[in-house]
């Protein structure tokens, strides 16, 4: 059967006023749901199309996620997974990214837009027509489509255009010579006649002008004797390839040929720009390989990376078919980041997936020389291997930089001039150092990044695995690794001294996670310095904890206490730093539980013993937040009360801020316990004299959370102006940029307060962002609490079915996490979405362990709100009890002066039909 055009379908089918929505290359038939691309139909499955029409029938809204699952798969509850995946394969079969043109984008937190013009009509789009060509050339033929390189052909054609000699610089395997070769192909009916003359061959500077008189002659069928002659071409292009290891005789045979030919227009390639007259330098980098994990870029996204699409274009060719599933596109986008997007690489790995697999090669990669070695046969001997490509340029280099080069190598991420002359500067003067590093940087070995106002600079993954491996042929890779350890302990010293007054520190400092990571390794591993590692350990944890790196640092700190345990004599402020540091840690990535607990204990005994309030503040404070997670509220009441009279005491340093310290978490403690009053006392007193916290471990901004809490208490006690103040916190926690401090404003009051107050919007644009977020920081309970809130948000729109199956995986994910706080709450919500869905046993169930839940750990705040709803579940079937159960509520809430509760009761109590005494709370 054949597919008809887009004529075809307008022949034929009745007349409508909008049959035939056209944008970019594609025309789509509104009426069959037919789509071609540059007149040739392609299949797109039904989920993908349906997304398709909506976007385009919605094109410049952001549609939500919901309403697009709810359009792809009516009635029918389904993970957000399934909608980044078949986003994915819409966009890759859309071409989404390629050729500079995007037709969706994601927009963070919301949903989706289709932002490309869209041209609705009843007449088709005129086709392009093929481009002619030229016979005078010598260009091999493209055996394989060139991804990616859209925006750099472009600027080759621009460059062409202003000017006559424009050179590609990048380093070994970026594809410089693919590059400029699509890029003359592209130039063949402009030019009467293309060369390509490669300089690789040769090894002899005084060849050069012979080869390029030589290809002339063979390519153009005429005599060619001298570059100093005039070329027989009015519009003649010379592409001149590999020019760096014969660099100056590549640039003065350039200039002789440019002087002789006024018309003649060159491209060269190079490792290192010639310094000729009249260059133009074109920068080549590797391939776009989408964000990186941290930001949690969503697979969708990930497909149209134009490495990954190498990857899966040639893994194909290898396989026979490849269409990646979401779990491996990102398997794939994380190879493609350590192998720096570099094409070269990239390939090598897709041509032995068929060996390996994805994940396989996930596993290889540290060995990435032994696992790359697969080329193309008929490629150059250089670039038949990633070795081979590397020794070329290696060869290349003064015995200087290669000492220079194979010392920066234990820098694993980026570095300034000063550390790297620092740690690579032995028996050198440091400015020797600085000149040879920019020399390196002129040979594309090691890459910029002018970003920020202090320029980075770093080796590439591969480059640096080669650079390690002459290191240790050189014998220096002990001596220089422990001085790059040692130079990564002054920078956490100066991390931890400039934390509380720099607005820049993230921005400083976060870019030194790899460093630290690879000098913590060092130190921890058998010919390390496990002494110099616990020093490095606890200096770097105010990172790890601002980073939201915790899993990962764990480890450090596990291996750091063994290794101060081994010590005779002990530190104690190591010890309390280190053993809060890992029960912290342990809290947020196994739990609250004995194993966060143990450690935490430790620490408090050991703080206790040296008699040290500094000390003792930092170990309660830390075991405080692990008996609140827990819920065993009046523990950690007696745990905050003991840290508020510490703080109180003359002897701890800067007790103001400490004091205030106490004043937030006996608050947060008593809000639960249902003091709300007292709380809310709490809160004001410790904002009123507000004094920037010495206590930098402690994981987030106090005086952001402390208005969450007091925004929440104001709710509680019938503030008007409280869901304002939980806005206002939301989007300050938002804009300072610290992902614990923003998830706790969203669960804390901003979600809510939106949910108890019935506001749709404000509770929709608020879980989209705690599950955005909480998806980037997959430890903790953030995930489970943005759950039930997807949740509960349903139960509100009336989807009562969807709001049960969401609450149950929520609160299921919860109890993984064993983090029981809020979990009443949820309960609450969950019995409500089931009696709204006809499962009444299910709810009075789960209203049932929500009331036992909170007598057990003595959480009062919510047990109002528990009791109301098992009065409406009760209403039909036990009247009496129902009435009991209100009646309850109202005195509970009446006697933590609850009046947001109280209010709500009102609304049972009509409900009910009776009038229970409601007294307004003070």
């Amino acid at each position: 059967m054949v597919t008809p055009t887009p004529e075809a379908v307008l022949a034929t089918a009745p007349s409508l006023p909008s049959e035939i929505a056209a944008f970019g290359p594609y025309q789509i038939s509104l009426a069959t749901r037919q789509v071609w691309r540059d007149g040739k139909p392609i299949a797109l499955g039904g989920r993908a199309a349906d997304l398709l029409f909506v976007l385009i029938e919605r094109r410049g809204d952001v549609v939500s996620k919901q309403d697009l699952i709810a359009h792809a798969w009516p009635n029918l509850f389904v993970e957000e997974a399934n909608l980044r995946v078949q986003m994915a394969a819409l966009r890759r079969a859309l071409g989404d990214g390629r050729d500079q043109q995007r037709f969706i984008v994601n927009v963070a937190g919301r949903g989706y837009s289709f932002v490309a013009p869209v041209e609705i009509g009843d007449q088709p789009k005129p086709l392009p027509l093929d481009p002619g060509d030229s016979e005078r050339h010598n260009l091999p033929n493209s055996l394989v489509p060139v991804i990616g390189r859209e925006r750099e052909l472009a600027l080759v054609a621009e460059g062409l255009e202003k000017g006559r000699l424009l050179t590609v610089v990048g380093p070994g395997g970026v594809g410089k010579t693919t590059l400029a070769l699509e890029a003359a192909r592209a130039q063949l009916p402009h030019r009467d006649g293309v060369v390509l003359i490669d300089l690789s061959g040769i090894s002899d500077p005084s060849s050069v002008a012979g080869v390029v008189a030589s290809a002339v002659q063979l390519t153009l069928g005429v005599t060619y004797r001298s570059i100093e002659e005039e070329l027989p071409l009015r519009r003649g292009l010379l592409i001149v390839d590999n020019c760096e290891h014969v660099i100056a005789a590549a640039a003065d045979a350039i200039e002789s040929l440019l002087r002789a030919s006024a018309s003649l227009k060159i491209v060269a390639t190079s490792r290192e720009s010639l310094r000729a007259a009249g260059e133009r330098v074109i920068r080549v980098s590797g391939l776009d390989v989408g964000a990186g994990d941290a930001r949690g870029e969503e697979s969708d996204d990930l497909s149209t990376s134009s490495a990954v699409r190498l990857f899966v274009e040639r893994a194909g060719a290898v396989l026979g078919a490849y269409e990646p599933s979401a779990a491996e596109l990102t398997a794939i986008a994380e190879l493609c980041r350590r192998l720096d997007g570099n094409p070269l690489a990239i390939e090598l790995a897709a041509g032995r997936s068929d060996a390996f697999g994805v994940p396989g090669l996930m596993r290889q990669l540290d060995d990435v020389f032994r696992l790359l070695v697969a080329g193309r046969r008929t490629a150059l001997a250089r670039q038949r291997t990633l070795e081979a490509t590397l020794d070329w340029s290696f060869a290349h280099l003064t015995a200087r930089e290669q000492v220079v080069f194979s010392r920066l190598s234990v820098f694993s991420g980026p570095f300034s001039l000063e550390a790297a002359s620092q740690v690579a500067s032995i028996d050198e003067a440091t400015w020797k150092t600085i000149d040879t590093i920019t020399s390196l940087v002129a040979k594309s070995l090691v890459a910029t990044d002018f970003s920020q106002a202090l320029p980075r600079y770093r080796l590439l993954e591969i480059t640096r695995a080669y650079a390690l491996r002459k290191l240790e042929e050189r014998g220096e890779r002990h001596r220089l690794l422990r001085r790059h350890a040692l130079h990564m302990r002054e920078t956490m010293v100066r991390a931890e001294a400039a934390w509380q007054n720099s607005p820049g520190w993230r921005a400083t400092y976060g870019g030194e996670a790899d460093n630290l990571r690879s000098a913590l390794l060092w130190c921890f591993s058998p010919d390390g310095d496990p002494e110099l590692g616990v020093e490095l350990t606890v200096r770097s944890a105010l990172l790890w904890f601002q980073l939201s790196l915790v899993a990962e640092a764990c480890q450090y700190f596990q291996r750091a206490a063994e290794a101060l345990e081994a010590r005779c004599s002990r530190d104690p402020h190591d010890a309390v730093s280190l053993l809060t540091s890992l029960g912290t840690g342990l809290l947020y990535t196994l739990g609250p539980g004995p194993e966060a607990y143990a450690p935490l204990e430790r620490a408090v005994a050991i703080a206790r013993e040296a008699d040290d309030a500094d000390l003792v503040l930092r170990a309660v404070f830390s075991a405080w937040l692990c008996e609140f997670s827990s819920s065993h509220y009046a523990r950690a009441l007696t745990t905050a009360l003991e840290f508020r009279t510490t703080a109180g005491s003359q002897i701890a340093g800067n007790t103001a801020s400490s004091r205030h310290i106490g004043d937030r978490i006996v608050g947060a403690t008593s809000l639960h316990l249902g003091h709300v009053t007292q709380a809310h006392e709490r809160f004001s007193s410790a904002l009123s004299a507000e004094v920037a916290s010495p206590m930098v471990r402690m994981q987030f901004d106090h005086s952001l959370i402390c208005r969450a809490w007091l925004a929440m208490a104001d709710w509680l006690l019938g503030g008007a102006e409280a869901a304002a103040m939980a806005r206002s916190c939301a989007a300050d926690a938002r804009e300072h940029g610290h992902a614990p401090t923003l998830l706790l404003a969203l669960v804390e009051s901003a979600c809510p307060i939106a949910l108890f107050e019935g506001d749709l919007d404000t509770l929709a644009h608020h879980t989209d962002l705690l599950q955005d977020v909480a998806a980037k920081h997959p430890i903790g309970p953030w995930r489970a609490w943005g759950e039930c809130f997807r949740g509960s948000l349903s139960l509100l729109q009336g989807r009562a079915e969807i709001a049960a199956d969401q609450l149950a995986h929520g609160l299921r994910h919860l109890s993984d996490t064993r983090w029981s706080i809020h979990r009443a709450l949820f309960l609450g919500q969950f019995a409500r979405s089931c009696a709204a869905a006809g499962r009444q046993e299910a709810g009075l169930a789960a209203v049932d362990e929500a009331m036992s839940l909170c007598t057990a750990t003595g959480d009062a705040y919510i047990l109002p709100e528990i009791l109301r709803t098992k009065a409406e579940l009760l209403r039909m079937s036990a009247p009496g009890e129902a009435r009991r159960c209100l009646d309850e509520a109202v005195e509970r809430a009446t006697r933590g002066g609850m009046a947001a509760w109280l209010r709500r009761c009102e609304t049972t109590a009509a409900l009910l039909a009776v009038a229970p005494s409601v007294r307004r709370a003070v």
